[in-house]
């Protein structure tokens, strides 16, 4: 009887399963440590992403593991890094910006420069992700530039970025994707009240 049975189709599908099964559980681990990217992998793409070049950077405080990082009505801050290069002083935000399109979000990394210990200016702006956007290929550079022009002293004195335009507001919106326009301001807005400590 013990024979028969392995003999039958039954025992030979069972024993094919086991072969695949195995063999693939070891292309997993072998694919999980050629492909795998550590954090610090990860912090040195996303600078040399922003940046353009690799440099050392570092968590900046209140950034680590454990530790709370920055919310406001606008956004949340989860991620910072900073690094010197060439003498100057750069700090990284890794920003999500609330209300996007269906309510969702958009992580941007933001790149601030600084001059006389103090925020002197956005040096770039790129997308890392974003939840439920679906025009995400209409922003074009243009729309980013926006946030790199402003001078000090318009940062400074406080003016955050909107759909709209006012005399307290720089608007920054791409037609048709108002929703994440308004996503993308406020990833950018949540770091500027974090550097200049305003009040939403």
């Amino acid at each position: 009887m013990k024979t028969k049975f392995f003999k039958t189709e039954g025992f030979r599908c069972v024993i094919v399963l086991f072969v695949i099964t195995v063999v693939m559980c070891g292309l997993l681990a072998i694919l999980n440590d050629v492909l795998f990217v550590s954090d610090a992998e990860r912090l040195n793409r996303a600078v040399a992403k922003v940046y353009g070049k690799e440099v050392q950077a570092e968590t900046l405080q209140g950034f680590g593991e454990g530790e709370t990082g920055f919310s406001c009505e606008a956004g949340t801050i989860e991620k910072a890094y900073c690094f010197t290069d060439d003498g100057v002083y750069y700090e990284l935000f890794g920003s999500t910006g609330k209300n996007g399109y269906k309510d969702g979000t958009v992580t941007l990394w933001v790149l601030v420069k600084y001059e006389n210990d103090k925020p002197a200016s956005l040096e770039n702006v790129a997308v890392d992700s974003y939840e439920k956007q679906t025009l995400m290929s209409s922003f074009n550079s243009s729309f980013f530039n926006k946030y790199t022009s402003l001078t000090t002293e318009e940062l400074e004195s406080g003016k955050l970025f909107s759909t709209a335009a006012s005399d307290t507001s720089v608007q920054n919106v791409v037609s048709g994707a108002t929703m994440s326009s308004n996503a993308m301001n406020n990833a950018v807005n949540t770091v500027l009240l974090y550097l200049w400590g305003e009040a939403v």
